[in-house]
């Protein structure tokens, strides 16, 4: 498995154990609000380093196109 491969595992990985931990912490609790559950602030996370890591490879694959 490459590199790339790895990174889409870790990141699918991490994202499902924060939405099980999500559930988990909702049912667990009441009267809470979504936008100050860490787990949701994680999922938010991951997905602005998801999207960086996205543009930062096409950036380069670019660059190495101009060449």
């Amino acid at each position: 498995m490459e590199k790339k491969n790895y990174s889409h595992v870790a990141f699918w990985f991490l994202v499902a154990i924060n939405i099980i931990s999500l559930f988990e912490s909702i049912i667990s609790t009441e009267g809470f609000s979504l936008l100050t559950e860490p787990e949701f602030q994680n999922l938010l996370l991951l997905a602005i380093l998801q999207k960086i890591a996205k543009l930062s490879s096409t950036d380069e694959s670019r660059a190495g196109n101009i060449d």
